[in-house]
């Protein structure tokens, strides 16, 4: 259902940035805004949770003492702050279908990385994973042709 929402949020952004212009920030940043009252439901757990970060191990960085599970949700958030931009330049620039092209193979390298960083075995779900990629990124790129579909030369 996570991919049926993103393709639908892909889709209606597109519509927005032909209506109103390519500001692929002010999107970003109000589809972020929008979403923080949504952890008021959850703010018992995020107070526990601060509890519990800000009582792992220290870790000194640049002469401070940091707790170190705070460190990595500030490398969290740089490199996925990092990301998220640039799928939102890629939404302002290129089709939601062409962006959703793009996230899937980046994930799919995502996991292959963890399989193998993590020497987690390769299933036969993954292995049907990695043909309907491969096959749906050919199909999208031309490279096999689609039955009926539009010569991309056109």
């Amino acid at each position: 259902s996570s991919g049926i929402n993103a393709e639908y949020g892909g889709v209606f952004q597109e519509k927005l940035f032909a209506k109103f212009g390519k500001k692929s920030d002010e999107v970003l940043f109000f589809s972020h805004l929008l979403g923080l009252p949504a952890f008021i439901v959850n703010y018992r757990a995020l107070a526990e949770t601060i509890v519990e970060f800000n009582s792992s191990d220290p870790v000194s960085i640049l002469g401070f003492d940091l707790p170190f599970l705070w460190c990595c949700i500030i490398v969290n958030v740089l490199l996925q702050s990092l990301g998220i931009k640039c799928i939102f330049y890629l939404l302002s620039e290129w089709s939601s279908l062409a962006v959703t092209m793009v996230t899937t193979l980046r994930k799919f390298v995502s996991l292959l990385l963890s399989i193998y960083l993590f020497q987690n075995p390769f299933t036969l779900v993954h292995w049907v994973g990695t043909t309907l990629v491969f096959t749906g990124s050919a199909l999208f790129s031309g490279i096999i042709p689609v039955p009926g579909g539009k010569d991309k030369k056109e």
